[in-house]
Formats: structure tokens, sequence, C-alpha cells
């Protein structure tokens, strides 16, 4: 059976450059090892692949998405990225696929995008945020994009966004990705359960990065709830054999992918995510 890491970034060089020219940024991202596009970087990128026993990586510029002033700046950014992952994935679509990138400031545009990402660059779908300029991305607002995406069968993955967990005497950083970032997978699913998602789009596939957050330590009827829907959840847990049994246990083997967050887990990180993912799972 192969072996497919449905959480994998990749930055490209084109894009990044074309957001700090209008005014976004400057990304993290750039500083990144092995993030980029450029030959060097996927011939190591594919060295970690292969020495972890990954067949192929589903690409995602996730945190980055267009958020510029002018909404056709938006959807050229969008393009932009789009066209440079499916530039990676295209010549080796045994060992990259794609999920692309929306102008999500206009719902409109998103929809425009999403037919040109799946239909003309083979895209699987998309990366979404778990909100946008402070509005969840499973509100009502976006229900054309949800409707567009089930006609689609799309697969979305729900990444956070690294958002403030509010006041602290920890380092705010530090808390966005450790606390904040649970929190907002916790909600994405609540979210979901709370809009009726799986019964209005059920052809979505979700998968909800970092194995849901802390969903599955809610109250028992929540928990029953989860189980009944139709999310998924990818298995980065930052090396928590407990969290994947959590999710195991509740879903079922079958509803959890590997997700590494590679380039971030690289290395023997990423050999012990992928061992723990297959241990979990039993495939």
């Amino acid at each position: 059976m192969s072996t497919t890491d449905w959480h994998a970034h990749l930055w490209p060089r084109a894009y990044l450059d074309f957001l700090e020219a209008h005014g976004q940024g400057p990304f993290h991202q750039r500083g990144v090892p092995w993030g980029g596009d450029s030959p060097a970087m996927l011939r190591l990128r594919l060295r970690q692949m292969d020495d972890c026993g990954i067949d192929r990586q589903v690409l995602n510029s996730a945190t980055v998405y267009p958020g510029l002033s002018s909404p056709e700046d938006d959807a050229r950014a969008a393009r932009l990225a789009n066209e440079s992952l499916a530039a990676v994935a295209g010549p080796a679509p045994h060992r990259f696929a794609f999920l692309g990138v929306l102008p999500l400031a206009g719902v409109a545009a998103s929809v425009r995008e999403l037919g040109h990402l799946m239909d003309r660059l083979g895209a699987l779908g998309v990366v979404l945020p778990a909100s946008f300029r402070g509005a969840s991305v499973l509100g009502p607002r976006y229900a054309p994009l949800h409707e567009e995406l089930d006609d689609r069968r799309a697969t979305v993955l729900y990444h956070p966004t690294g958002r403030s967990t509010g006041p602290s005497v920890s380092d705010p950083a530090a808390l966005a990705w450790s606390a904040g970032a649970i929190a907002e997978q916790t909600t994405v699913v609540l979210d979901w359960l709370t809009a009726g998602m799986s019964e209005r789009f059920p052809r979505i596939r979700p998968i909800v990065a970092r194995a849901g957050g802390a969903c599955f330590l809610l109250d028992p009827a929540t928990v029953r709830d989860v189980a009944g829907s139709t999310l998924c959840f990818d298995s980065h847990t930052h090396g928590s054999g407990a969290a994947l049994g959590l999710a195991v246990d509740h879903v079922g083997p079958a509803r959890l992918f590997l997700g590494s967050d590679y380039p971030f887990v690289r290395d023997a990180h990423l050999h012990t995510a992928v061992r723990g993912f297959h241990e979990a799972t039993g495939r």
C-alpha cells in the first residue's frame, strides 16, 4: 500500500515575491529549510520522502493566503500560487499532488479560481484557514464556495493560522502555534457540527489538520457527533501517540490521514511521524 502525506507545505518563490511586492509580508516561510520550489529544494524533499517511505506528498501553501488591498491582485496572487504548485506536481503526479489557494476576500473570485485549479491544473481541492479576516470560513458568507466544493467532491484541508490565545504571561508567538492552533482546530470541528456541514455538503472530504485539536477531549455528546460526521483528520500531533490513539478510537483508522507538517517536521522527526501513523492506524 502506498503512503501519501496529506499535510506538506511548499511556498513557491514567485508567489511570495508577488505578495511582498504588493505590500503583504515579509514571510518567515522564506527561511524554512526545504520549503521552496527550487530544483535543489525539491531534490532534498524527494530524498526525505524516500528515506521515510512517503510515496507522495499533497502540497499546500498554508498559511500564506492572498490578503492584498486589491481584489484583482488577490486573484492574480492565487493564480500564481496555484500555477506554481501545478508546475511542481504536474510533471511528477506519482510523487506530488496539491491543494490550491483561493482569494478568500472575494467569494465569487474564489469559486472561479476553484474551477481553474481543479479543472485545468488538476488540484485535488484546496487548503482553507480556520478563519479569514476574523470570520469563520464555515460561516454563511462562504456557503457558495462550499456548495462548489461539494459539487466537485473536493478535498479540503482546514489548517490553523497561528492565532493569538489572548492575554498571557507566556510568549505570544509560542502560544499561537502551541495552544492557539489547538484552539483553532477545535473550533473548526465545532463550527462544522454547528453549521450542519456534513448534511449540507456530504461530498466534500474535509480533513482537519492537527488531529482536530482537542475535539476528542470534549464532552461525550460532542465526541459522538464528531464520530457521526464526515470529518476526517490528519495525524500531525507533534509525536503524541495518545492523541493519535484517541482519534482512531473515536472515528476509526480510515478517517485518519498521514499529515507530517513537512518541512517543519523533517529528518528523524519525519521518520517518527510516519512510523507513528502506521502504528496507530495499522496501515
